[in-house]
């Protein structure tokens, strides 16, 4: 029986505090955390597993739906405790993670510091130096829209772009779960877009969303808000 845990993570950012949730799919056989948390947070992620009885020793697999600083931040941290685990991301996102090419924040915010007066530069080469200090790590396993991961039930990747290129959310056919990364966030008792100034490209962001309500999907767990049940077909398309 495959089970389905979120983490709720909290990370104080200057008295500012975010709260995120990387999520376990488990059973007898493998673990699969979808999105691991921000910088230095690796020892109270095994520290909130173990609170539910989990022992993240077990981790076999690492799915990244993008390279944005919380959602891979530990992800060298998790490769040097646990060596054997697979690192998997798409294509397009793949490069970015593994440093084969700047992430897009980091370029996005070196052009907007090359713009910028000397009081913006200062607030600029703050976000500069956080970006850079986010560890590269390579990937093991690349995969394509619709591609299956035949672990825990199956997991079906689902090409999200518009949050960043190559974005994507994982769908669990056994539970009809859905891991949407920054596909969507739930706020205020309801599903919603990621923040449109946290987007690429808002209008696909929105596309994506809506192709999402072409799944059956019973919960979906977003990395901002956590788990959501409801009309969620409905809401989806409202988007």
């Amino acid at each position: 029986m495959t089970k389905i845990i979120p983490l709720k993570l909290d990370y104080d950012n200057n008295g500012r505090i975010f709260t995120v949730y990387p999520t376990l799919i488990f059973d007898e056989r493998e673990m699969v955390m979808i999105d691991c948390g921000y910088p230095k947070t690796l020892d109270r992620i095994i520290n909130l597993a173990q609170v539910k009885g989990i022992d993240l020793s077990r981790l076999t697999k690492i799915i990244v739906t993008h390279n944005d600083i919380d959602h891979m931040g530990a992800l060298g941290q998790f490769k040097r405790a646990y060596p054997n685990i697979e690192i998997i991301a798409s294509h397009l996102q793949a490069q970015y993670i593994s440093g084969e090419q700047m992430a897009i924040r980091l370029q996005l915010a070196q052009h907007a510091y090359q713009q910028a007066d000397s009081h913006r530069k200062n607030q600029i080469q703050k976000l500069i130096d956080i970006l850079n200090s986010v560890e590269s790590v390579a990937v093991d396993r690349r995969v394509s829209d619709q591609e299956m991961i035949d672990v825990c039930g199956g997991l079906k990747i689902i090409y999200t772009p518009g949050h960043l290129p190559g974005h994507i959310s994982v769908y669990h056919m056994e539970s009809r779960s859905l891991m949407t990364g920054d596909a969507l966030v739930s706020e205020f008792g309801k599903l919603e877009l990621a923040h449109p100034k946290s987007n690429i490209d808002s209008e696909l962001a929105r596309t994506s969303a809506i192709r999402l309500a072409e799944l059956d999907i019973d919960t979906v767990y977003c990395y901002h808000g956590g788990p959501y049940s409801g009309n969620i077909k409905e809401e989806l398309n409202a988007l």
